[in-house]
């Protein structure tokens, strides 16, 4: 192919070169030894496709020999640094006393009115002494809100308990009635908490599903005396998965990974220990029953009646203990390990949490707390509670392999509380 010659005609600078390397509809040039630009004239020979065109200063470039311009790559996305960010909680059964003490004091004086503003002031205390990565969490209820859903929840319990005084049949119908609403109550009160609650600016969500909460809260729970107790397993997994799998943070919905056979593993696990304990103590009661024979022969000496009523006493209390340990033993073991198995099958995007709750501090903690309650006639009720939430937190991470920013809020509406009042006043539980 003939070469094409283009001379400046400032300069004299002159290069041949290929035609193809001239652009299509490149009318001048500019010289790379002085600078000046000139008009140019197309080239006769049509383009060929199989040479990429490059621009007229670029091709005398190349043509001069002088080193071509070297494309910029582009930056590759910055991939999150996995790590473990643990919870962590700041707050002093000191200073939880004083906003205790005056909220229990102030719905006391006000017959339960002041209840709406004594909730926000201890979710706040908690929400803003909860920290994750350093930066606590927020509660933004609106206390007139939870207040309009108070008195809902106050004309309800009243109507009801009055009721069921003049004629018992209306207690019943209220019963039923509540138990058809439980599961709407339980969304809504779900939607309220979450919608305002916030980390970061960003608020968190739940998305209802009345349908399934009805399967989950009302159906699955009326087939336990059908199946002697053997599908409650299930029936905790399937509203821990309704729970998680329907909540989010901001426009991230969280995702569930564990299995209905992991339940029933930590119920027959709990069985275990359970039957173990009671041979256990059935070993013991046996041992000791030599001793109470020997009592109760000390007492028959003076009195048969007197022997035989030390020896009923004892087995009484001894059972009443035993009964009690089972009892507690059962239900915490229960509670940790459901806990920690929820927490550490939640994810939310490519992270996961992990909680790691054990079951003898776990223990001492109801058990202490309970006693220090009982014997304070309740005012180290604050201190139990701050001291167990702190147990919670420093045992709760979150292994995140995200970004921070990754995560988007989006806007929200008002949400009525009638259906957290309602539930709180009836005492229905739904945390995970």
């Amino acid at each position: 192919m003939p070469l094409v010659t283009v001379t400046c005609p400032s300069c004299d600078f002159s290069r041949a070169y290929a035609p193809s390397r001239i652009p299509a509809g490149t009318t001048t040039a500019t010289c790379p030894k002085c600078g000046s630009r000139f008009p140019l004239d197309p080239p006769e020979a049509p383009v060929s496709p199989k040479e990429p065109a490059l621009p007229i200063r670029e091709a005398l470039a190349v043509a001069d020999h002088s080193p071509p311009v070297t494309p910029i790559p582009p930056v590759p996305p910055r991939r999150p640094v996995r790590r473990a960010i643990k919870f962590s909680f700041t707050g002093t059964a000191g200073n939880y006393f004083g906003i205790w003490i005056v909220n229990t004091m102030l719905k006391i004086v006000t017959f339960g009115i002041y209840s709406a503003w004594a909730k926000v002031r201890q979710r706040r205390y908690f929400y803003g002494n909860t920290s994750l990565d350093d930066v606590p969490f927020e509660y933004l209820a609106d206390p007139f809100i939870i207040f309009k859903g108070w008195l809902v929840a106050a004309i309800f319990f009243i109507l009801y308990s009055v009721g069921s005084r003049v004629n018992p049949s209306v207690a019943t119908v209220c019963s039923v009635l509540f138990f058809m609403a439980m599961p709407w109550l339980i969304v809504r009160s779900r939607i309220f908490n979450m919608r305002y609650s916030a980390h970061r600016n960003i608020r968190f969500t739940f998305t209802p599903n009345y349908r399934e909460a009805y399967v989950v809260f009302a159906g699955l729970p009326c087939l336990i005396p059908v199946t002697f107790g053997l599908i409650t397993p299930y029936m905790i997994y399937r509203q821990k998965k309704f729970l998680v799998e329907n909540s989010g943070y901001g426009r991230t919905r969280c995702t569930f990974h564990a299995e209905a056979r992991d339940y029933y593993a930590v119920f027959l696990k709990a069985l275990g220990w359970l039957i173990a304990t009671f041979i256990g103590f059935v070993f013991l009661a046996i041992v000791l029953s030599s001793f109470l024979d020997d009592i109760s022969l000390l007492f028959l000496s003076l009195s048969s009646s007197s022997g035989m009523k030390v020896k009923v006493i004892a087995w009484t209390v001894g059972a009443l203990a035993a009964s009690s340990f089972f009892y507690l033993f059962f239900t915490i073991y229960l509670r940790t390990a459901l806990a920690n198995l929820t927490w550490n099958a939640t994810r939310i995007k490519n992270s996961r949490f992990s909680s790691t709750l054990e079951i003898a501090p776990m223990a001492w903690l109801y058990l202490s707390s309970a006693v220090a309650v009982v014997c304070s006639c309740g005012l180290l009720i604050p201190w139990a509670t701050v001291r167990l939430t702190r147990y919670r937190m420093d045992h709760l991470a979150l292994e995140l392999n995200d970004d921070h920013d990754s995560f988007l809020g989006w806007g929200h509406q008002r949400i009525g509380s009638t259906g957290e009042e309602i539930g709180d006043m009836f005492g229905i539980e739904i945390g995970l």
